[in-house]
């Protein structure tokens, strides 16, 4: 991805994802990164970043989309996660 915003290096949790951008107009399928830290600004906070690579696609400016979660709710997405992953797990065996 070239005019990333996210920093990716060794330390991004998913450096390739397959992601989807859906606006009212349309639904693109793009490659994304996501990435889980302790925000620098609030290192009360776990951020959840989230960035697609729209380069060629004007429909949709380069951005990146960041939640800033407290440690309870990053658990609960966490817990989530894990229990969804499980489901899909089973689905493919």
């Amino acid at each position: 991805m070239s005019n990333r915003i996210t920093t990716v290096n060794a330390y991004t949790t998913l450096d390739l994802v397959a992601a989807e951008v859906e606006t009212h107009e349309t639904a693109l399928s793009l490659d994304g990164v996501v990435d889980v830290a302790v925000g620098d600004e609030s290192p009360d906070r776990v951020v959840l970043s989230v960035e697609l690579d729209t380069v060629g696609v004007d429909a949709v400016p380069p951005h990146a989309d960041r939640v800033r979660l407290t440690p309870e709710q990053a658990e609960t997405l966490a817990d989530d996660l894990n229990e969804y992953a499980a489901d899909a797990r089973e689905e493919s065996d």
